[in-house]
């Protein structure tokens, strides 16, 4: 299904997202009573392995944000329910793919991307049937291939088949969400799949081959990644707590790769998942230190335009228009991408 909704239909999304929160707690996982707190801030989070639940499960909120501050964490499913939440004024900051920001930002959310949340390597590939013979994205002509549509997959799929030299003409693409994309692929119902762990593996430990990793795109100078993508209203009214959480983002992120079991023993025990599965998750995530971030080829410094970022997000921008998932171009990428915090963590 295409996400390309009219300025009301967006917000009327996004009021019935707030409401459906707030009156049966559906998105809300554990919480800190708001209205007690002077100061509150409300953190996205994909129920994975990432900061916002490692900061859940060290019970370290207090310590980031300071005595005083009140958070909440918001569990989300997809990309969608963060623009819509964010809309609605009840969600704060969230990790999220270029592509649902981008539909967000060019349907007038007032939100910035102020971090590069993790670069997307290996994490989402894409994988063919083992029997099919089929080595290369070119063989893909014909062929039925299963993938989350308006997501960062369904971008570098089109990418990689252009690349390859097809259009999208010159294959069969099926929407389809990833929790439906195990099983299709079992019953061959499908040729291949571009998708992500935690459903890659099981893909590839049913005979799958990995053709094409998402990384090989920065050869073809595409970034793909995830931004934390904050309201433009909270991070006016309270910079300093956008800028302790991504403090401290850095830091978790930097133990995740360094000393693993910490993360391991800690979000095992909080999610229920079985070691090999948070493994899995920490070795396809390659975040990108805060200085590298303010080069040219990632976000750059402070009003910086000839930069990785906003070229991929202009390159992100044209495919959404083509396919129909967004009604214009933004006149102005440079306002989603506020790169200021970056240079004060460097700085």
């Amino acid at each position: 299904m295409k996400l390309n909704l009219s300025r009301r239909e967006f917000h009327l999304a996004a009021a019935h997202m707030l409401l459906a929160s707030s009156a049966g707690g559906a998105l809300l996982g554990a919480a800190t009573p708001a209205l007690a707190q002077s100061r509150s801030v409300r953190l996205g989070t994909f129920g994975a392995i990432d900061a916002q639940n490692y900061i859940r499960a060290k019970n370290l909120s207090a310590k980031t944000f300071g005595p005083g501050v009140g958070s909440e964490f918001v569990t989300v499913r997809a990309g969608s329910e963060v623009i819509s939440a964010m809309a609605g004024g009840s969600l704060d900051m969230c990790n999220i793919g270029s592509s649902p920001m981008m539909v967000g930002y060019a349907n007038g959310l007032k939100a910035s991307m102020v971090y590069v949340y993790k670069n997307i390597v290996d994490s989402e590939c894409l994988v063919v049937q083992g029997n099919s013979g089929i080595t290369t994205v070119a063989g893909l002509k014909g062929k039925k291939i299963g993938l989350p549509f308006n997501t960062s997959v369904h971008f570098a799929a089109v990418a990689a088949l252009k690349f390859a030299g097809l259009g999208l003409g010159d294959v069969q693409l099926i929407n389809m969400r990833a929790d439906q994309i195990a099983s299709a692929w079992q019953r061959r119902e499908i040729d291949a799949s571009y998708i992500w762990v935690p459903v890659l593996p099981r893909l590839t430990d049913d005979g799958g081959k990995i053709i094409f990793k998402t990384g090989d795109l920065n050869q073809k100078n595409l970034l793909i990644f995830d931004g934390l993508l904050v309201r433009d209203e909270f991070k006016q009214k309270s910079p300093d707590l956008v800028l302790a959480f991504l403090k401290d983002y850095e830091q978790i992120a930097r133990g995740f790769k360094q000393d693993p079991k910490d993360a391991v023993e800690t979000m095992t025990k909080f999610l229920n998942v079985d070691e090999a599965a948070v493994m899995r998750s920490l070795n396809t995530f390659y975040p990108v230190p805060a200085s590298e971030q303010l080069s040219s080829r990632w976000m750059g410094k402070p009003g910086e335009k000839d930069t990785g970022v906003l070229k991929t997000l202009q390159t992100q921008a044209q495919f959404l228009l083509d396919s129909g998932q967004i009604s214009a171009m933004p006149k102005d990428l440079g306002g989603l991408v506020d790169s200021s915090f970056v240079a004060r963590m460097v700085g």
